[in-house]
């Protein structure tokens, strides 16, 4: 492998690894202290007294090694093991080929990978949680060890599962096995080839009959796949495409009850949401050093079809994203009819560099398209070779816009760096929001002294004409890791993905 695309590997792989789901319970770490001192040996053992389901509680929340080692107290602590749905995360089961269980020293993958047969083959009972990211795959595949496992989960009714493709060969297809865990739940795929599914019959509604979020993370799959995927999952709520930069070129979305879908740090030539009635938010992120490949320039096409509860859209990038809306292509100066608006759209994000004149003059039209919009999330992307700003003359030229002087309450403008263009566009905000509550400002910049210029350069907005009686300004410096991240991102739960 070439030292670019190892690079460009270990950039894909931190994009990834934090994507995933976590174990129900935190377990990593119990098993690597085996070598503290052991005292007490001659106590009372009030445990083995308590209940079975206390104790099936117990085992559930240790690593699989030292749930496994449980089965050595007793014949009742066998029984319990045996009965308790397995959590297993490979990680726990971790093996260095130096022997000292350094974190530095290389990981012996077929260690892992045997470890992991153990593990699966020993406990014959209901299997909750499987996450394997360590396990060397090529080796579990060439020797049967792969079926073999898929064999087991299917027959333990396993409900949340990981599997990640290490040491990360791109060539390795997932076995065709995997659409028959009809028990899954959660399911997310890495580094794979997903299998083909040209021959399998159509229109299986009941292949995954449970499953209700599914991720793909820098696996290889084709529309069709996807096709077929999205067809036989009835119940999914939540699609993840996360680092997907190599073949995935179309992605079309059909599905009747999917209701999140999250395209991050991805690349396709088109994101079609064709027919999806049900879908709250479609959540675009696309900040990522890996997807520049040399001077070429990707675009994604996000086409908006059948999706009249969509509530949420962003960050959507006008360097990035061509929207169309139906069958009109939005650009600069698109005349608005019904059919080429969204709405349903209340919460919207932005990602501009208002440093390029072409991107700044399509945030009014952005605007445009959404007329019912509450909150608008505004994040200035500074552009490496800007090739002008508009000045504040083309903001007070800008025509009506619905959402702006009837709708939005909440405008939060990030990544604030005091430039004029910048300013220009918070004052046209303060001009035109006729119901605006609330301006918040978060700054580029949390060092004291370019805190008080900026702080310095927004005094001019306190003596700005407002169209609202009495908006509330706010500029703050965020504290910690600003970085958006994916959980939040995609998680119904949230209100307001966008407000981090």
């Amino acid at each position: 492998m070439a030292p670019e695309a190892v690079v460009e590997m270990e950039d894909i792989i931190r994009v990834v690894l934090p994507c995933l789901p976590a174990p129900p319970f935190r377990t990593t770490g119990a098993s690597r202290r085996s070598n503290s001192p052991r005292g007490g040996g001659g106590g009372e053992d009030r445990i083995s007294r308590l209940p079975d389901a206390v104790l099936s509680n117990i085992v559930a929340r240790l690593p699989a090694k030292d749930a496994a080692r449980t089965t050595a107290l007793s014949r009742r602590w066998r029984r319990v093991w045996a009965s308790t749905p397995l959590v297993l995360d490979d990680s726990d089961l971790l093996v260095f080929r130096d022997g000292g269980g350094g974190r530095s020293a290389p990981v012996n993958w077929p260690a892992v990978t045997d470890a992991v047969s153990r593990v699966v083959g020993g406990h014959r009972g209901p299997i909750r949680f499987v996450r394997l990211t360590c396990c060397c795959m090529e080796l579990a595949a060439r020797h049967g060890i792969l079926q073999y496992w898929l064999r087991v989960l299917v027959a333990g009714g396993v409900e949340d599962l990981v599997l990640v493709n290490r040491p990360f060969p791109r060539s390795l297809r997932l076995p065709v096995d995997v659409l028959h865990i009809a028990s899954l739940r959660t399911f997310y795929l890495g580094f794979w080839q997903f299998p083909d599914t040209a021959a399998l019959p159509r229109g299986r509604a009941a292949v995954f009959p449970r499953l209700q979020e599914i991720g793909l993370c820098a696996t290889t799959i084709h529309a069709r796949d996807i096709d077929h995927l999205l067809a036989c999952s009835p119940v999914l709520e939540k699609f993840a495409i996360i680092a997907s930069l190599y073949h995935t070129r179309s992605v079309r979305i059909r599905s009747c009850s999917l209701q999140c879908l999250v395209f991050w740090k991805s690349l396709a030539d088109e994101l079609d949401v064709v027919v999806a009635p049900r879908l709250q938010r479609l959540i675009l992120w696309q900040a990522c050093q890996c997807m520049i490949i040399g001077s070429v320039t990707f675009r994604t096409r996000v086409r908006i079809g059948h999706a009249t509860e969509l509530k949420v859209l962003g960050y959507l990038e006008p360097s990035i994203h061509q929207l169309q809306i139906g069958s009109t292509i939005i650009e600069s100066g698109t005349k608005m009819i019904p059919s080429s608006m969204v709405p349903s759209v209340k919460i919207l994000a932005l990602k501009i560099q208002f440093r390029i004149r072409k991107e700044a003059k399509m945030l009014p039209t952005f605007l445009r398209c959404f007329p019912n919009v509450e909150t608008l999330h505004v994040l200035s992307h500074e552009a490496e070779e800007p090739d002008g700003k508009l000045n504040s003359k083309f903001w007070e030229e800008v025509g009506s816009i619905d959402c702006l002087e009837t709708h939005i309450t909440k405008v939060v403008f990030d990544k604030f760096r005091g430039e004029r263009c910048e300013l220009a566009f918070l004052k046209f905000i303060l001009e035109r929001a006729q119901s605006l509550l609330k301006l918040v400002i978060v700054l580029a910049n949390g060092d004291q002294a370019s805190v008080d210029e900026m702080l310095a350069k927004l005094k001019s907005l306190t003596t700005a004409k407002r169209a609202s009686e009495c908006p509330t300004l706010l500029a703050v410096v965020r504290e910690g890791d600003s970085a958006w991240y994916f959980q939040r991102a995609s998680d119904l739960s949230v209100s307001d993905p966008f407000d981090w």
